[in-house]
């Protein structure tokens, strides 16, 4: 499984360091951390799964702020608080995250909030194998080609073919997972290059059609 990639959006340095030491103990990659909201806005490539930000930023973007874009790029994202006010939670809440982490911050909140967004990023999905039904992580998984009511499922394993809907499996799968094509869903992680044409993944170029190729932006 690809281990799951995280921000950390926390003013204060020394929480920070804390924080990212604590995360990458916890097995997961560290691919950024921001001491302000438009410090994150400025310098994110937004190639990241998951978000630890802190509600209150001492910029001028608050954490709310930064959680409203993470929210349109449809990204997971934990809160992290020292402030139990009522007002600032029910706010939050809207905002729907996986999880609070509340400071000072205990290795198991932090270990729980993560697991949570893991699980919601790398659920199995099943699949009709030599010996019944299996599990696959969609981690795993380069892209899926569709064949009438047929898919081909293809891993850098190998393939296999499902009796399946396109639609229906792209239901199943996370959001990293994007529709490059009326025949081709593609593992976003696994992308090596694309223009408006061709989308290349594990030395094979797959077609984009115009009407999808919004999702490759």
């Amino acid at each position: 499984m690809s281990k799951t990639r995280v921000i950390i959006i926390e003013d204060e340095f020394f929480a920070a360091t804390h924080l990212k030491e604590l995360v990458r103990s916890l097995d997961y990659w560290v691919v950024g951390v921001y001491h302000s909201g438009e410090d994150f806005l400025e310098k994110t490539d937004w190639r990241f799964d998951a978000a630890i930000v802190d509600i209150f930023l001492s910029e001028n973007m608050s954490g709310l702020d930064v959680a409203e874009h993470l929210k349109e790029r449809q990204k997971f994202f934990v809160f992290l608080t020292a402030n139990q006010d009522s007002a600032t939670l029910k706010t939050a809440a809207r905002l729907a995250p996986a999880a609070y982490i509340s400071k000072p911050f205990k290795p198991n909140d932090v270990a729980a909030a993560l697991e949570i967004i893991s699980t919601k990023l790398h659920p199995k999905i099943h699949i009709r194998g030599l010996h019944g039904i299996e599990e696959l992580d969609p981690s795993d998984l380069l892209f899926v080609k569709s064949d009438g009511v047929y898919i081909e499922m293809h891993t850098r394993a190998g393939m296999t073919v499902q009796r399946k809907l396109l639609k229906e499996i792209e239901q199943e799968l996370p959001p990293r997972f994007i529709r490059i094509h009326r025949s081709y869903l593609v593992n976003k992680d696994y992308i090596e290059h694309w223009n408006t044409s061709v989308v290349g993944i594990a030395g094979k170029e797959l077609p984009v059609s115009r009407s999808y190729r919004k999702n490759l932006e």
